[in-house]
């Protein structure tokens, strides 16, 4: 009798996989709305759905007059990614459903207010 060891290629053995713009998975923006406020002392912000489109508004406190004074920004979506595009560069869209994290990529994290 002969035994024959072959190697199995498990194709459905989970994987980590690095985060990219081809396989990040998108998520639906209705999950996200509502107010976020920051973990690093960033500006609070506020996601909401107008019509058929979702905006994103970063509330600004000015320190003299304590008076908000909101930005707000259409959220856009390019393959998988969400942004949005204030001057001079985009700010990518993350969201952790599991921690319910958000991620705005040159503010930092959010959490659920």
């Amino acid at each position: 009798m002969r035994i024959v060891k072959h190697k199995i290629n498990h194709s459905n053995k989970p994987r980590l996989m690095k985060r990219t713009k081809e396989n990040n998975p998108s998520f639906n923006l209705f999950s996200i709305v509502g107010t976020w406020e920051s973990v690093n002392l960033n500006p609070t912000v506020i996601i909401y759905r107008n019509d058929k489109d979702y905006l994103l508004s970063i509330i600004y406190v000015l320190e003299t007059t304590k008076q908000a004074s909101p930005a707000t920004y259409e959220i856009q979506k390019e393959g998988s990614l969400y942004f949005i595009a204030p001057a001079p560069k985009r700010i990518y869209i993350d969201y952790d459903h599991v921690k319910d994290v958000l991620n705005l990529s040159s503010l930092g994290d959010y959490l659920r207010n």
